[in-house]
């Protein structure tokens, strides 16, 4: 446990490096016990790779249902649970482990790139949870992945998911569970859609009946296309976006809610609308809590590092849910950033005051600041995806590290 807190306290604190994780604990224990022990930082190293990967997966989706299980009827689309799915990729130091597990960009010259690992994620849309993820090399296909997910679904619930996702054998898969989906229509067979077939349920909304791919796709075994039926009958529908001072676009969807009266087309526009909430979330892990460049050198510790980071993402939703529900306020306007500057900076006070009646106090304290610290409410919002800060100008290394060293060597010999 001790470990596993070191370990939660390093996620917490972005960038810092194991000797400060541990410094801090020890600080912590300093306190409250007044005992002298080593600030080596190598024992917590050793001891974080002999906790088994699957301690880490479990209380991931043990904290992740639990906050699930919080969700009520307000927090629910149509009575009915709706998973976000979307997929996302980290960087690691360039060691040879990494390389041969997770490889990297060919964009990238060997031994001047860095391994990246590719990942699949699923997100409670009602409180924002991580369920589950599923990790892989780089090269490895999103739509492999994200079947390993699919455990985590009940019957009756929604995934929503961008146009990659939008594939007849997920269709397919999604319908046999008992599930229905609300994927973005690929951007080929958009673009080839004719709304003058199907079964006319409203303008630019149609009931259209698909057939089977004729060659097995990429990803499946021939067994599992063969078992794929061969007609699905699918609701696609066009709907535009309008945003003051931009060209509007136009937006094909695909879905399996085949009731227009249930699920009519403003509703399902307006609930693929919020299909961005996802992107927000990894940007929560991976900006935020600095997942984008990771810190383990083995390949174990690097899938335990992402674990933890979902971990860590899990409980600050955690809190940011217990002080939405305390304070009336929505979760969703409640600052994520925010939530994580109050808890760091309040979790010295926290930890010394523990098993006291201040401890309940400061506990109440950080709820307050965590419900009034709001997000400003800017529709339509626009960004361009620019960096103003120039980099240093410094020269790209265009050959492994080593190379240059011994060039350097021999220039000044």
């Amino acid at each position: 446990m001790l470990t596993f807190w070191t370990f939660l306290i390093q996620v917490l604190h972005p960038g810092s490096a194991c000797r400060e994780a541990v410094a801090q604990v020890l600080a912590e224990q300093a306190v409250e016990s007044g005992r002298r022990v080593s600030p080596d930082a190598s024992a917590y190293c050793q001891a974080r790779q002999r906790v088994p990967e699957s301690v880490f997966a479990a209380a991931l989706h043990k904290v992740g249902r639990s906050l699930q299980a919080k969700a009520k009827d307000q927090y629910l689309w149509h009575g009915r649970q709706v998973r976000l799915v979307d997929g996302s990729s980290c960087s690691m130091p360039d060691t040879p482990e990494l390389q041969a597990e997770f490889g990297q960009p060919d964009g990238q010259k060997r031994g001047c790139g860095f391994p990246v690992a590719r990942m699949v994620a699923m997100f409670c849309w009602a409180t924002g949870a991580a369920l589950d993820v599923v990790i892989g090399p780089y090269r490895s296909s999103e739509l492999v992945l994200v079947q390993q997910l699919w455990k985590h679904l009940r019957c009756g619930d929604i995934v929503l998911a961008d146009r990659f996702y939008c594939t007849y054998s997920i269709l397919s898969e999604l319908l046999r569970r008992g599930c229905d989906a609300v994927f973005r229509l690929h951007g080929a067979r958009s673009r080839t859609m004719d709304f003058r077939k199907g079964k006319r349920l409203g303008r630019q909304d149609r009931l259209m009946m698909w057939e089977r791919p004729r060659i097995c796709p990429r990803g499946l075994s021939r067994e599992q296309w063969l078992s794929l039926p061969e007609h699905l009958v699918i609701r696609v529908l066009r709907f535009s976006t309008v945003v003051a001072g931009f060209r509007s676009r136009t937006i094909t969807v695909a879905t399996t809610l085949l009731d227009a009266a249930a699920y009519s087309s403003q509703e399902i526009a307006a609930f693929y609308g919020d299909r961005w909430t996802v992107e927000l979330r990894l940007r929560d892990i991976k900006t935020t809590m600095k997942m984008d460049v990771l810190r383990g050198k083995s390949v174990d510790v690097v899938r335990k590092e992402i674990l933890m980071h979902l971990l860590a993402y899990n409980l600050i939703r955690a809190l940011m849910w217990q002080a939405a529900e305390q304070h009336g306020c929505s979760l969703h306007r409640l600052s994520f950033a925010g939530t994580v500057e109050h808890l760091n900076a309040l979790d010295p006070y926290l930890w010394a005051y523990g098993g006291t009646a201040r401890f309940g106090v400061l506990h109440a304290l950080l709820l307050v600041w965590i419900a009034q610290d709001k997000l400003p409410h800017r529709p339509g919002r626009l960004e361009p995806r620019a960096v103003k800060r120039r980099p240093k100008e410094y020269d790209r290394l265009t050959k492994p590290r080593h190379e240059l060293r011994q060039a350097l060597l021999r220039k000044t010999a």
